[in-house]
């Protein structure tokens, strides 16, 4: 029987330039922005980290839902996007070199 080792979830926005109320969409027709923009690459590194699994199964989490919400204040943290391995905070805020390092480096240590 198939069985997955372990469950990876990401808190981020997709797609990658969103608005999160009407307020915004108001706001965007009197000429002022009010989307959020992930900077950088990071929703491309996450993809690419995470294509490296085997039998993982993943889950993205808009952080405007209440699961989003509930898992950035649970963790103490309003950075995005975060990477959460089977519950526990492995990163939250922008990938940079180091953090995808990092990132790799517990997850194949999991599959394992």
């Amino acid at each position: 029987m198939y069985s997955i080792k372990y469950v990876i979830e990401v808190v981020a926005f997709l797609p990658v330039e969103v608005g999160v109320c009407k307020a915004c969409d108001l706001a965007r027709v009197a000429g002022v922005k009010t989307t959020v923009r992930l900077e950088g690459d990071d929703i491309a590194r996450l993809i690419a980290i995470l294509s490296t699994l085997g039998d993982a199964q993943v889950r993205i989490t808009n952080p405007m839902s209440l699961r989003g919400l509930y898992l950035m204040l649970r963790h103490r943290t309003g950075r995005l996007p975060l990477a959460l391995l089977n519950g526990k905070l492995l990163h939250s805020g922008p990938i940079d070199a180091e953090a995808e390092e990092r990132l790799i480096k517990a997850l194949s240590a999991e599959a394992q």
